[in-house]
């Protein structure tokens, strides 16, 4: 194989994982509640509203993770950036669901019982661990490499497939035009 189809395949790879990230607490719940007998339904709606914050969010990421592959000077910065997305997506998509179920059990009952959806709460959260994710990545992405342009902007290197050349030694020590 060769070094595009390499990026190509990790790329894919990187926006899977970031799925499943994302599905394996609806899929915990659901399994938890075939096993504990409470039927076939229950814990299905969990998985759905999952789906529907982990398709597109995996999109987004393996989109971001290619722009910067080619916006960076650096394959190891762009990640570092992406990991550190994914440790921070894999830890607030439980954590953030078990802190609420735990910590504020009364008032999740509260509203429970006034008919408030637990899918509307697991959305909820479920998305704010994906905007945690997604500004954790673009931060790391951003001090690791200042010099690449925002997503917004393509620029030098941009989105046109190739990658911008590091300044050399030569270039550093010459003073700029002008100056």
């Amino acid at each position: 194989m060769n070094r595009a189809t390499v990026e190509r395949v990790a790329v894919v790879l990187y926006g899977l994982v970031d799925w499943l990230v994302i599905m394996a607490p609806s899929l915990a719940v659901k399994l938890a509640a075939d096993r504990g007998g409470l039927g076939d339904s229950r814990g299905l709606d969990l998985v759905i509203a999952s789906l529907v914050v982990a398709v597109p969010h995996a999109i987004v990421a393996a989109t971001r993770l290619r722009y910067e592959e080619t916006a960076a000077r650096s394959r190891l910065d762009v990640w570092i950036a992406a990991v550190d997305a994914l440790v921070v997506l894999a830890l607030a998509t439980t954590l953030l669901i078990v802190t609420v179920l735990a910590l504020f059990a009364e008032e999740h009952a509260a509203l429970a019982n006034r008919g408030f959806p637990i899918v509307a709460l697991w959305i909820g959260l479920q998305l704010v661990a994906v905007a945690l994710a997604e500004v954790t990545g673009r931060a790391v992405f951003r001090w690791l490499e200042p010099d690449a342009p925002p997503a917004g902007r393509r620029g030098a290197g941009g989105g046109d497939g190739v990658r911008p050349e590091p300044p050399s030694d030569r270039d550093a020590r010459q003073p700029a035009r002008g100056a």
